[in-house]
C-alpha cells in the first residue's frame, strides 16, 4: 500500500505575504506624501503673501475723530480723520449712508495743518485731515435730525465707521 503524503502548497508563505502588504502600503504612503507635498508647497507660497499683506493692514489704524455739519456756505459734512497707526495710510473713499461721497479736502482756515488734497490722500502717522463730503445733487446735503453713518476706507481694506445726527 502506498503512503499518502500531504502535498505542500506551492503558494507564498504568510511571512512573505505580510512583507509584501507592508511594502505596498509604504509605497502608496510615499506616493501620497509626494503628491500632497507639491500641492502644499504651492499653497504656502500664496499664503505667505497674504499674511504679509494682512500684517501691514493690521499695523494701519485710523479713526474718525469728529464730524461737523457746516451751516455756512456749502452745507457740507466736515469729517476729521486721524492716523493713529504705525504706518502711513492711503484713504481711498468716504461713504455717507452707503453712498460714495464726493470729497474736497480744503480746510476752513489755513492756520491749521489739515492740508489734504482730494481723494485718494496719503496721511502720515499722527496727522489729521479734514474732508468735506458732498453727496446727492442738491444743497444742503444734510437735513437736521437725520442720522448719518460715515465710513472711511483705506487702500489696504481697513475701515473706520462713525454715526452722527444732524443738528
Amino acid at each position: 500500500m502506498r503512503k499518502r503524503r500531504w502535498a505542500r502548497s506551492l503558494g507564498v508563505s504568510t511571512v512573505v505575504a505580510n512583507m509584501l502588504m507592508i511594502l505596498i502600503t509604504l509605497s502608496l504612503g510615499a506616493i501620497l506624501i509626494a503628491w500632497a507635498g507639491t500641492s502644499y508647497g504651492s499653497f504656502t507660497g500664496g499664503s505667505q503673501l497674504f499674511f504679509a499683506q494682512r500684517q501691514q493692514a493690521l499695523q494701519e489704524r485710523f479713526t474718525i475723530e469728529m464730524v461737523f455739519f457746516n451751516k455756512t456756505s456749502d452745507h457740507a459734512l466736515m469729517i476729521f480723520v486721524r492716523n493713529v497707526g504705525v504706518q502711513q495710510i492711503s484713504i481711498m473713499a468716504i461713504y455717507v449712508n452707503g453712498t460714495a461721497a464726493g470729497s474736497s479736502a480744503l480746510p476752513l482756515d489755513t492756520t491749521h495743518s489739515y492740508l489734504c488734497t482730494t481723494l485718494p490722500v496719503s496721511l502720515a502717522i499722527g496727522n489729521v485731515c479734514e474732508f468735506r463730503a458732498y453727496w446727492g445733487t442738491t444743497s444742503p446735503y444734510w437735513t437736521s435730525g437725520s442720522i448719518f453713518n460715515i465710513v472711511v476706507a483705506s487702500a489696504r481694506g481697513n475701515q473706520a465707521a462713525y454715526s452722527a445726527r444732524g443738528p
